[in-house]
């Protein structure tokens, strides 16, 4: 794992280009988000249809208390910079966008200003270069970076608080569904399950991929950090994925036989992961010190360890890893071991009786694997293919 004390000094590059790559990648995840909002409402108007009141309320807070969440957790980081060098331009774009707080809460849409704000910034600096304009080139680069980094840690949250609980609902109706014989949903409406289904294939990769990408971006955004390669990035999200899919799995299948005893063992978990958080990240810049911020930011942080660690703080992590990937293996398997031990007839009968206790173990151990390559191999820092540090020009 890495110590801030064998990275070797990375500086932005020298040549602070913005590609075409970049201006449409921004394009893109502003409309892959807002279908993201669409489709997850969708879900919970079906519901709604179908009068199947409990998930449609349930539905419903997945996707309005993460809303909230991030837009917290935005306009905190809009006061934080206030007292940097981008002062002036983000102070008035906090003050303008405390009058529309309350639409980007209903509507999801805090990483999406996040991402207009990356936009312009990368169209500046793409004329910028046209005009030959070197200064404002690499200006506006930095700018773009930064915030390209910061909707990265709100597209974090956003996945792991709205995408992954929408998963394990949706994933465990299947299951229940099917346990049961019989439909909480019409049975003519085929098109619903394909809705689900394709909800959580989506999820899933954009949740792996959220995690590799923050990761890439907070490296890129630190001077003194080498940047992790593009291999290196999928080997990253390959381990996320994998393991994620473990998680949920396991998580989905045991609460929809034992909803109650899931709850209280996923609310234990989440409590004793705020109070290690609290206890071993105690340099974080977002909170300053301030107690209120330290315990929404720790709580908040225990939510995401649910499914996946997260590096907020610089430091070495192996022995945080081992602690943390340890929990998750004992309370997978004692999942996995309950469902399948306790499954009545009509389960058994099911076609993914077996294969979901695979699903629910390989992945797991195929993730570490791509874990060990990625810290083996990919880190810039403790891998075979380290990065060369790149001077400033």
């Amino acid at each position: 794992m890495y110590s801030p004390t064998t990275d070797v000094v990375d500086q932005l590059p020298s040549v602070d280009r913005v590609t075409n790559w970049d201006i449409a990648g921004f394009v893109i995840s502003i409309i892959s988000h807002i279908l993201d909002v669409i489709f997850d409402c969708n879900i919970a108007y079906r519901y709604y249809v179908h009068q199947q009141f409990a998930y449609f309320f349930t539905t419903l807070g997945f996707i309005l208390v993460p809303a909230f969440v991030n837009t917290v957790f935005s306009i905190r980081m809009y006061m934080l910079d206030k007292d940097s060098d981008r002062s002036a331009t983000l102070t008035d774009k906090f003050t303008k966008r405390r009058l529309c707080c309350f639409a980007v809460l209903i509507f999801q849409l805090a990483p999406v200003l996040r991402y207009f704000d990356a936009l312009q910034y990368a169209i500046k600096s793409k004329k910028a270069e046209k005009n030959k304009d070197q200064e404002n080139q690499r200006k506006y680069y930095e700018l773009m970076v930064k915030e390209d980094s910061d909707v990265a840690l709100l597209r974090v949250l956003e996945c792991f608080l709205e995408a992954a609980p929408q998963q394990i609902l949706q994933l465990a109706i299947i299951f229940s569904t099917n346990s049961n014989d019989q439909d909480s949903l019409d049975n003519s409406d085929t098109f619903t399950l394909v809705h689900q289904l394709l909800s959580i294939g989506s999820s899933f990769v954009s949740m792996a991929w959220s995690m590799a990408s923050y990761q890439r971006l907070l490296r890129v955004s630190l001077k003194n950090k080498n940047n992790i390669s593009w291999p290196g990035t999928l080997v990253h999200f390959m381990w996320h994925f994998l393991v994620t899919v473990s998680r949920i799995l396991c998580i989905s299948v045991i609460a929809s036989k034992y909803l109650v005893p899931t709850i209280l063992v996923i609310v234990l978990h989440w409590f004793v992961m705020t109070m290690w958080l609290s206890c071993t990240n105690q340099k974080n810049n977002f909170c300053k010190h301030n107690k209120v911020y330290d315990m929404f930011f720790y709580s908040i942080f225990g939510t995401v360890y649910i499914f996946t660690p997260v590096t907020l703080v610089e430091g070495p992590t192996f022995l945080k890893y081992v602690f943390f990937y340890v929990v998750l293996f004992v309370e997978n398997t004692i999942a996995n071991v309950v469902w399948y031990c306790n499954a009545d007839t009509t389960l058994q009968k099911q076609i993914y009786y077996t294969p979901i206790v695979y699903l629910n173990v390989i992945p797991f151990f195929a993730g570490l694997t791509f874990m060990l390559l990625y810290y083996k191999v990919f880190h810039p820092s403790t891998g075979y293919h380290r990065t060369q540090a790149v001077l400033p020009s």
